[in-house]
């Protein structure tokens, strides 16, 4: 199973000592997001920083994704005087989270190259 990061790693660049209970599906989701979106570019057996660093972030929002759809009711808007509420439904909430996964990606790995010298997100002609 590919991952970027193990725990202790994780806790190093996020300056943290918790880590998620579940952990291990979070990294191998988390990689395996990444390595689709890079097109496969990145060395699994020595990645750049730049990679484990978005590896531990992509985690983090995962983790924050599911947490709020378990939670399903996650209130959207609210009015007061004619009470009225809005909730998130879980489609609302992982389009959300797709577009802040990809940003972190466009973020922190526009100009990193990969394996093929060729920038990690670069796709060819599209």
């Amino acid at each position: 199973m590919l991952k970027y990061v193990d725990q202790e790693e994780y806790k190093g660049l996020l300056g943290t000592e918790n880590v998620p209970n579940n952990f291990t599906k979070l990294v191998i989701e988390a990689s395996n997001y990444i390595n689709h979106n890079t097109f496969g570019r990145i060395k699994e057996n020595n990645p750049p920083k730049e990679v484990k660093y978005v590896t531990c972030l992509i985690i983090d929002l995962i983790k924050e994704q599911e947490d709020k759809i378990s939670e399903l009711g996650t209130l959207k808007s609210q009015e007061i005087e004619g009470w009225k509420e809005s909730y998130s439904t879980p489609e609302e909430i992982n389009k959300n989270y797709s577009n802040k996964k990809y940003a972190i990606l466009q973020t922190y790995l526009w100009n990193v190259i990969g394996t093929d010298g060729n920038p990690l997100l670069y796709c060819g002609v599209c």
